[in-house]
Parts: structure tokens; sequence; C-alpha cells
């Protein structure tokens, strides 16, 4: 699965539920490694009930590297909602979405995170798993977000849902 995909994901699960499952810690620091452009483009999220949202996927700002600038146009398409800049990290060989979470300036960002899980061979669909575990707030620093994760990204109950997204063209 490739980072737009995870970008898209994390971006309408952060409209989708409440702030019980944020951190205030990313998984880790954004990597060329996990550089995945197919994310580019116009995305809509399957389980949206108005057919004519969608997701816009960009290069970040080059002072952002290794970064993708995400905007959510909602109310039929027309009312850009949500910008924010998402990267990919990887747990145990699994790439998981950093989203920053809608944030009080003064408190810092908090992040919410989508596990991919699948990516099909052009990268024009995607499915993730939302992480639902409200321990995650509590959590130090970036190494104990990660390890934490590690430590539970395969029990079922640490998500709170599955998502899937379409590249529109």
């Amino acid at each position: 699965m490739n980072k737009f995909d995870s970008v898209i994901i994390i971006m309408l699960l952060m409209l989708m539920y409440s702030c019980n499952n944020i951190s205030t810690f990313p998984i880790g620091q954004p990597d060329q490694a996990l550089d995945d452009d197919r994310l580019i483009g116009k995305w809509k999220f399957e389980e949206d009930t108005n057919k004519n949202n969608f997701y816009e996927v960009y290069t970040a700002h080059v002072d952002y590297p290794h970064q993708y600038h995400v905007r959510f146009w909602n109310r039929g398409g027309t009312n850009p909602t949500y910008e924010t800049n998402v990267y990919y990290s990887t747990v145990n060989g699994d790439r998981f979405l950093n989203i920053p979470y809608f944030t009080n300036p003064l408190e810092g960002n908090w992040y919410i995170f989508v596990r991919i899980l699948e990516v099909n061979k052009d990268g024009s669909k995607m499915t993730g798993a939302v992480v639902g575990d409200e321990s995650m707030l509590g959590l130090k620093s970036e190494k104990a977000v990660h390890d934490y994760i590690a430590q539970n990204m395969n029990k079922p109950g640490f998500y709170i849902d599955t998502v899937h997204f379409f590249k529109v063209k």
C-alpha cells in the first residue's frame, strides 16, 4: 500500500471518530525509503455518505521532505475543511500512516494512525485499519508509541475500524 492511500484513510478516520485514540507523538520521523508518489492525486473514501467529498494529495513543501500534503473537501466537494502533512512509518515491516489530528496550537500535535493492509498493484485502491487503542495518549515518546504498536499490532481489538479508499481519475 502506498503513502497516499494511508494518508487518505487516516484523514477520513480523524473526521469520523472521537479523539480517544490519539497520541501526542508520531510513530517516527519521515523517511525517504518510505516515499510512494502513487499517493499523489484525488481520492475518495468508500464509506463516506456524501459521494462528492474527496481528498487531494500533493507532495508537501520542500521544507517538509518525505511528507505528503492532504486537503479534504467536504460539503459535496466544495469546502476545503482540513489540511495537513502526512507520512509513513514502519513497524515490524508494516506501513502505518501518521496523521496529525485537529489540535490546539498551544498543545502541539496529536496523531492518529492507520495500518496499511492492502494496496492494489497500480496504487489506485487502498485498505487500512485505524488504530483505536485509547492508551496511545499516555505514551511519552516516539519510541514508546512505536514499541507499543509493535506489541499490539496483531491484536484485532487494537483497531477501531477498516477503511477503504479509491483514486479518482
